[in-house]
């Protein structure tokens, strides 16, 4: 009787560490998964950000940008009254938090624990968030269609998407 019941803690022990070693791993799993996802989201809402401003100056903008390493604005035609818009960086409870600025109101664009700046170089105006900069043509719709030959209503070959090919 004795031999069988040390056979069976044997047993028991045994599974018990195998049981600790597949709970480890996924507790790690779930931890890297949570991690992943964050990042992700923070990926997604960046991207959104910086096509929304993009978009924003590219199909309602009647002017140039004006701008300062704190904001940038430019004016819009909006139901045929001319407004001006605003993009600024302020500090809210740590964070950088770029808001649109307009005469219909204020809205928050964008949150980052790093830091938020626009840039403006010749013929061009960014934005840098981190490390990452995002440049745009710094003129009108109109004039960059005039420039490229482009019939109303099409995009010039920086605002369409390209295919990228993996393998490349």
């Amino acid at each position: 009787m004795s031999f069988i019941t040390v056979q069976l803690l044997i047993y028991l022990f045994v599974s018990l560490c195998f049981i600790a070693i597949a709970g480890m791993c996924l507790s790690t799993v779930i931890t890297h998964f949570f991690q992943i996802t964050k990042r992700l989201e923070e990926d997604i809402d960046l991207m959104m950000a910086i096509d929304f401003l993009r978009y924003d100056f590219w199909f309602k903008s009647i002017s140039t940008a004006q701008v300062s390493s704190s904001a940038m604005s430019f004016w819009e035609k909006v139901d045929g009254k001319e407004k001006k818009v605003w993009y600024r960086v302020e500090m809210e409870q740590g964070d950088y938090v770029l808001k649109r600025v307009a005469n219909d109101g204020t809205n928050v664009v964008y949150r980052s624990k790093k830091p938020i700046s626009f840039y403006e170089e010749t013929g061009i105006w960014g934005v840098k968030i981190g490390e990452l900069c995002f440049d745009m043509v710094n003129a009108t719709p109109s004039d960059v269609r005039v420039r490229l030959n482009l019939k109303p209503g099409e995009l010039p070959y920086f605002l369409r998407p390209k295919q990228v090919d993996v393998s490349e």
